[in-house]
């Protein structure tokens, strides 16, 4: 089952020990790295009540893992005493939902609000702001976005007021949930000690992605006698600094721990798409193909401009995709952007006017949301959103959590309960029309049924279709034999030929400003998105610009004679 392991990858799954970074490139088969010592670790287990932990940062990332062990090394299932799963899970079960109390000073097990776990929204303007803001590691106050924020509200007592008496009340957000953990394991070092046994071996995927607080929670964990701990990831493939990713980070444990090591060897690309791509990576050196199915592919990377024809260049590109022998489909083919709005223009579908205000109040946007969900085929988490909006407002809560449903399931009945849900989405008109003459029917709907509530939109957003207010929500919502969506959601995928989509600029400088001056990727996260996108594919890359003077800027950079 190991014997696909190349040398540099044994020596990580068999000899490694201690604490160590994996500095993983892109396509190294890291996750498949990760699978085989765990499952190598697990074959060998003998501890009847402590584990092994492993953790991501998202669920599609986790279940990989999984998959491996189960695909390739014949375990089907990692069960207790191991814990596989998201850093954000192992923090709310080990630390902050069992101990939560003891920071917050509230008298239960604290809920968790706002998303991923539930819409939040607040009885009065200031505790409405409570999902939007979290504590920096020093315990300061910040806002997650801060375009939603006024100006000087750090001073103002009623917005801080809130949080703090939420928090109290036993509400925390997610990251919150991380900053309380943190002070939990500072000042009880003895939770600290006991999950350092429960867990003598830590193992971090993509911990590129780590914030100042989760890798503090490391540290701490370290301190307490944690010994065993291998960090893997990549730091040219942070791109959710808008989550808190702090990069160097990993990239400091690296230097600091001598056991570390790189993985280099490329089992996804092409050399010709390594050599491209090494042009603004930090590596000392190009990844080396050692995929003997596309090494030698002959196409070579390339840098094209567009104007306002977006479609012809996908079109011509899905051509040239078949001329180099690609079936295309979902799997093989991809359209990638970095920028939302550009899958406007490829799917034609107009862009909302930039400062168009829809939405009187949030239960109308997530009762629309929730219906265009289940429309499109996502019932699951159309029913979810349904579900909690609507006991949500028929019970005047702030928030509705888990224990909010169990109630009302406990009171009504389960399939009672179940069936009523099904009964008020069917009683939801269908998405396909405008939002406007969709609430007018809903409340006509509503009404009839003697609902006791309403739906409101501004009279800017009257005509806006249902796709164009929730295009994002669904990663294929208009049906096309490729892949498309942005470089975040296609991350830790590969397909066989790509379509790199970019305008001038991300956020904050030019691309060519970046280029033209030298940027390094680990100074620029809008670089390291275009490199991600950029190291999907094995055989084709073709990389989409606005005009002559991004292209030039980009050659320099990527094209080596």
């Amino acid at each position: 089952m190991f014997r696909t392991l190349s040398d540099n990858q044994r020596e990580i799954v068999f000899n490694k020990s201690g604490k160590f970074v994996v500095r993983a490139c892109p396509g190294s088969g890291k996750t498949y790295c990760v699978g085989a010592r765990l499952a190598r670790l697990i074959n060998n287990w003998e501890k009847k009540n402590e584990g092994i932990a492993v953790l991501s940062f998202t669920n599609v990332a986790w279940q990989e893992i999984e998959k491996k062990c189960s695909e390739k090394f014949s375990i089907s299932k990692i069960a207790y005493p191991h814990f596989l799963g998201t850093i954000d899970s192992f923090v709310n079960k080990y630390i902050f939902l069992p101990f939560g109390h003891l920071i917050l000073g509230c008298k239960g097990r604290p809920i968790l609000v706002g998303e991923p776990h539930g819409t939040w929204s607040g009885k009065d303007f200031s505790s409405a702001l409570f999902d939007n803001i979290s504590y920096a590691i020093d315990g300061s106050m910040y806002a997650i976005q801060a375009t939603k924020m006024n100006a000087n509200w750090q001073q103002n007592k009623y917005i801080t007021g809130a949080k703090k008496r939420y928090n109290k009340a036993g509400y925390a957000t997610q990251n919150d949930a991380n900053f309380f953990a943190m002070k939990i394991l500072e000042k009880y070092p003895q939770i600290a000690k006991a999950i350092a046994v429960r867990f003598p071996y830590l193992i971090v995927d993509e911990a590129q992605d780590t914030s100042d607080i989760q890798m503090k929670i490391v540290d701490i964990l370290i301190e307490n006698g944690l010994s065993e701990i291998m960090l893997v990831g990549d730091p040219d493939q942070a791109i959710f600094e808008w989550n808190d990713a702090r990069p160097e980070l990993l990239t400091r444990k690296y230097d600091e721990w001598e056991n570390s090591i790189i993985l280099n060897e490329n089992r996804r690309s092409s050399q010709n798409i390594c050599g491209f791509t090494f042009g603004i990576s930090s590596l000392s050196d190009a990844s080396v193909s050692v995929n003997e199915q596309v090494r030698e592919f002959a196409h070579r990377p390339k840098v094209i401009t567009y104007n306002s024809n977006l479609p012809q260049i996908v079109s011509d590109f899905i051509d040239e995709c078949q001329q180099q022998g690609i079936n295309v489909s979902k799997e093989s083919t991809a359209i990638i952007y970095r920028s939302k709005s550009i899958v406007n223009e490829i799917l034609g579908i107009p862009e909302i006017t930039f400062g168009t205000n829809v939405w009187v109040d949030s239960h109308t946007r997530e009762f629309a949301r929730g219906k265009f969900l289940y429309d499109n085929g996502r019932f699951k988490d159309g029913f979810k959103i349904l579900e909690r909006i609507l006991l949500k407002t028929l019970s005047n809560l702030s928030y509705c959590s888990e224990d909010d449903i169990n109630d009302a399931i406990a009171q009504m009945g389960f399939v009672t309960f179940k069936s009523q849900i099904h009964a008020f989405i069917n009683l939801l008109p269908r998405t396909n029309i405008s939002i406007g003459e969709w609430v007018d029917a809903a409340n006509k709907a509503l009404k009839e049924n003697n609902c006791g509530f309403e739906l409101r939109v501004h009279k800017d957003g009257l005509r806006l279709s249902f796709p164009q207010l929730f295009l994002n929500e669904d990663k294929q919502i208009i049906e096309k034999n490729y892949r498309y969506g942005t470089v975040h959601s296609v991350k830790g995928e590969t397909f066989e030929a790509v379509l790199l989509i970019l305008k001038t600029k991300g956020i904050g400088s030019a691309y060519k400003t970046l280029l033209n001056k030298n940027i390094s990727i680990s100074a620029s996260e809008e670089l390291r998105i275009a490199y991600v996108g950029m190291t999907r594919p094995s055989k084709i890359l073709v990389i989409a610009v606005p005009n002559d003077d991004n292209k030039n800027a980009w050659e320099n950079k990527l094209v080596r004679n």
